[in-house]
């Protein structure tokens, strides 16, 4: 039986930086069949900083981004400076509700202990 499970060089986006086979998995394809009607944020480049879904009792299940990834995402695709990306995130992406499916956002312990 296949396992649904996947490495990190199959995502697409994946921060390993080494080649990876020639299609690289969507990671938006691969999850809509598992978890119907969740939302992304706009930019498809952001898909690399999907960390996973989360589900809490009695609401919808929602895509959990990396904060760090994606301000990562936004000083290369932007040129900002670290401050300016972090300040960008909280006011234009980690404010914005879309409803109940609004993605979460997680910043993880190792990034809170550097």
């Amino acid at each position: 039986m296949p396992s649904n499970r996947l490495n990190s060089s199959q995502i697409a986006g994946s921060s390993s930086g080494e080649p990876t086979s020639p299609k690289r998995l969507n990671i938006r394809e691969y999850l809509e069949p598992m978890f119907e009607g969740l939302l992304y944020l706009s930019e498809p480049e952001f898909d690399a900083a999907i960390v996973g879904v989360a589900d809490r009792i009695g609401m919808e299940t929602v895509v959990v981004y990396d904060s760090s990834k994606v301000i990562d995402i936004l000083c290369e695709r932007d040129g900002m400076d670290r401050e300016q990306a972090t300040e960008f995130y909280e006011f234009n992406i980690l404010g914005a509700y879309v409803g109940e499916k609004t993605p979460m956002h997680m910043t993880l312990l190792t990034d809170l202990m550097l």
